[in-house]
């Protein structure tokens, strides 16, 4: 595999579940490190980056990142140590999550052992404001948005949209229609980059991407206009 992510570029990493997606994003985070070949951060190889060095620019958000035993506020301060309350309510406030927990006990909200006492889309959002305050220049997304409500996920990708203005995102998943915003889409298959282009420019060429994408639509669809 051989691909190019250019600073500010939004870039897309699709194909069905298997194909090396999760793998590549663990290894550019640095959680992989059992890989042969060349990878370069800025033009510096991976290996001669420190590890606290590249979580401060490279942050991973899995759509089973770890919330831990203890406050809202010391879960958010794993990605900033010295977050003012009110740096930590206005990424609370992008993720639609402070107005529930502002009628629960604010920042001082206590989470079970892996936030069991929040629903799946609220982890997930929890997680995604956690991401937001390490405030890196590089977010690889993997599967954020897998698992959880249509409602937060419809409110993830709009952060995630956002985001992507002012960083540079991988945006990994299984769902197509998450990045037909992106820059750049990679198709992958087997291990292999099998396509890569726009999502136009895919749906153009009619291959795997463009019969994923459509069967993927036509499934989504079922129902919604009288087909049941």
């Amino acid at each position: 595999i051989s691909f190019q992510i250019k600073k500010g570029q939004t870039l897309g990493l699709v194909g069905e579940s298997g194909c090396g997606k999760s793998t590549i994003a663990g290894i550019l985070s640095g959680k992989n490190r059992e890989f042969s070949g060349d990878i370069r951060i800025g033009g510096v190889a991976l290996g001669d980056v420190r590890e606290d060095d590249l979580m401060e620019h490279v942050v991973l958000v899995r759509h089973n990142s770890y919330l831990f035993k203890g406050t809202v506020r010391e879960n958010l301060q794993m990605a900033k140590t010295d977050a003012t309350d009110q740096e930590m309510r206005e990424v609370l406030k992008k993720v639609n999550l402070l107005g529930f927990l502002d009628t629960q006990n604010g920042l001082d909200t206590v989470l079970l052992e892996k936030a069991g006492n929040l629903s799946g889309g609220q982890c997930q959002r929890l997680v995604i404001a956690r991401a937001l305050l390490a405030d890196a220049p590089v977010y690889i997304m993997d599967e954020a948005t897998s698992n959880i409500d249509v409602e937060s996920e419809e409110l993830i990708m709009d952060v995630i949209h956002e985001m992507a203005k002012t960083r540079t995102v991988l945006l990994i998943s299984h769902r197509l229609a998450n990045v037909v915003q992106s820059d750049q889409i990679y198709f992958l298959k087997n291990g292999e980059i099998r396509e890569c282009g726009k999502h136009e420019e895919l749906m153009a060429l009619g291959g795997d991407y463009c019969h994923l994408y459509e069967s993927q639509s036509a499934l989504e669809n079922y129902g919604k206009e009288g087909n049941v």
